[in-house]
């Protein structure tokens, strides 16, 4: 919903609060709605339980995020050839292993807390809003999140973990592997997988 970034946020079992920033643009403001979702669903993480905080982040992260790029972007050239059915079963499951994935991972809170560094033009259409999510017994993690205009509204087409490691390229990497071992349908039952995976592990 970034494979490492949500690996490294379960491995140090993080929780997250949301941090005012100031005066700031949309992108930021899109960034900090969603981080205060993130943080009020985790408040009432344990008796929602994970049906509850995903059905609670669901609209959040579906207005939140491109969903529909990032599904695009990640499947690469193979996108190209799928038909418009196929495209669309592609993006549904992308989007259910998504919002598992941070029902999953954010489920509680301890303290943790979510700040807003700043944001900048990347000078590509971009608006790129640095974050970082602070810990009590660790170094803070830094992400940024690549923001672009999508009907309208800035929306997330990205994340890096430590400014450098692209979620959408972990993807494409990934998901190559997938489609060349069986095509869209083994695409499809491999993100079922992970998002069978993420509910398993909440």
């Amino acid at each position: 919903m970034f494979r490492t970034l949500l690996i490294t946020l379960a491995l140090f079992g993080l929780s997250a609060t949301q941090a005012p920033a100031g005066d700031v643009g949309p992108a930021t403001a899109a960034v900090e709605r969603f981080h205060g979702a993130l943080f009020a669903n985790m408040k009432d993480g344990k008796a929602l339980g994970f049906e509850g905080r995903k059905q609670k982040l669901e609209p959040v992260i579906k207005d939140t995020f491109d969903l529909t790029a990032m599904a695009r972007v990640s499947t690469g050239a193979a996108w190209t050839k799928m038909p418009e059915d196929e495209r669309s079963k592609v993006v549904a499951a992308f989007t259910d292993w998504t919002v598992a994935s941070y029902a999953a991972n954010f489920k509680e809170w301890d303290g943790e807390a979510f700040v807003t560094k700043g944001a900048k033009d990347d000078g590509k259409g971009n608006t790129m809003v640095e974050t970082v999510l602070t810990l009590k017994n660790a170094a803070p993690v830094a992400f940024t999140y690549r923001m672009r205009e999508s009907a309208g509204a800035p929306k997330v087409v990205d994340i890096f973990l430590d400014g450098s490691v692209s979620q959408m390229a972990m993807h494409r990497s990934q998901f190559a592997a997938a489609l060349s071992a069986g095509g869209t349908a083994n695409l499809l039952k491999h993100m079922e997988d992970l998002t069978a995976k993420a509910k398993a592990g909440a």
